[in-house]
């Protein structure tokens, strides 16, 4: 199968081309002249969008997954352009979270259609009651190795993105751990001074979980979480891009700061994907206020998930931030592959990598998603 655009991915800018998709591969690149099976005409034609953090859907998440819902999920997702993501979970009763970890590592051994599962983000409940955010503190959980070699033994090797508190990690134990291990670790709610996160840093830290949430913030005499963020070139920083967990103009500070390699792109949705704004829905024990923005408030206001769609980030970065689109398509899609190992055949339109594409009109609604050559959406 043949695809083309005038407006084609290719080296950090859109091109005239025409893809060649064999085996679920890109086969080859050719000239926007060959002969095609479908003329997307001037729709960009991008690699996959990538979700690495992205807890749940119509009214469940990965902390109490089932087949059928993954099921469901997988298929919802190539309807805003996710090709590929990773099974979020948070802060939950250990047992049932446990559990889920078994039932998401059966559904990566055994894929369902649409959007690939890569692994286990593990979000919570690494990390510290005063930063927890809208997490239940009563489940959360002191890092330790032990611990968190048992939850991986039931994942079966799946869980490959941690957040882990650091202050509350003694001697940064877990962090040398996941990091020898190549487990990415992100510093996430986290009330952290930087003397401290340089620390962790060195013990293996690689990047910052929904940055300016859930972390000490920036100060000229305590640059605090959000500073280290800023301060560490080699490190990424997720980015809900929705204008409302972090206003435009952050957005935009952020995106200057890090440059185009190292921002992410997250929707950090959870359970209230796909409900309409203005209801309040149930799940998992807690009740969430859905705002006209699709973001999620518990009673007393604190924001608590999101029914963001990655589509639409792309669009409000790059329309409402003004963040340069390099910067945008980067952290969408080849920046979180980068950041959890899983770049060497994914995340750009070459020959030889998984055809994982994602075609957006003018709007960045989507038109096609396919996922390793077979069209999803």
């Amino acid at each position: 199968m043949i695809i083309k655009s005038r407006r084609v991915w290719l080296d950090e800018a859109f091109r005239p081309a025409a893809l060649e998709i064999t085996d679920g591969k890109i086969s080859r690149i050719l000239d926007y002249e060959s002969a095609a099976d479908v003329d997307y005409g001037e729709d960009k034609i991008l690699p996959g969008l990538v979700d690495i953090h992205n807890h749940g859907y119509h009214g469940r998440t990965s902390n109490t997954a089932t087949r059928e819902w993954l099921k469901e999920w997988c298929s919802y997702l190539p309807t805003e352009g996710v090709t590929s993501f990773l099974a979020t979970t948070s802060t939950y009763h250990t047992e049932t979270m446990v559990n889920a970890f078994g039932v998401i590592a059966d559904a990566i051994e055994k894929p369902p259609k649409g959007a690939q599962i890569l692994g286990i983000y593990s979000e919570g409940p690494l990390i510290s009651k005063e930063f927890k955010g809208a997490q239940d503190e009563r489940f959360l959980v002191k890092p330790d190795v032990d611990t968190f070699k048992a939850w991986q033994e039931k994942a079966r090797g799946n869980i490959i993105y941690v957040a882990i508190a650091p202050e509350c990690d003694d001697n940064f134990a877990l962090i040398k751990y996941c990091a020898k291990e190549g487990i990415a670790v992100a510093a996430g709610h986290t009330g952290a001074k930087l003397d401290l996160l340089k620390k962790a840093h060195k013990a293996g830290i690689k990047s910052f979980t929904h940055t300016y949430n859930g972390m000490r913030g920036l100060h000229h005499r305590e640059p605090g979480v959000v500073g280290a963020a800023m301060r560490f070139e080699d490190v990424y920083c997720e980015l809900i891009g929705d204008g409302v967990h972090v206003h435009y103009d952050a957005a935009w500070i952020l995106a200057k700061i890090k440059g185009k390699d190292k921002v992410v792109l997250i929707t950090d949705s959870v359970a209230i994907k796909g409900f309409p704004p203005g209801s309040v829905y149930e799940a998992e024990g807690r009740k969430s206020i859905i705002d006209e923005n699709g973001v999620g408030h518990l009673a007393d206001g604190t924001i608590a998930g999101s029914s963001n769609r990655m589509c639409d980030l792309v669009r409000k970065l790059i329309e409402e931030a003004k963040v340069d689109e390099v910067t945008v398509i980067n952290a969408a899609t080849i920046n979180p592959l980068k950041l959890i190992n899983k770049a060497e055949h994914k995340g750009y339109l070459k020959e030889g990598f998984d055809a994982d594409i994602t075609v957006l009109d003018k709007d960045y609604k989507v038109v096609s998603t396919y996922v390793k050559g077979v069209k999803v959406a």
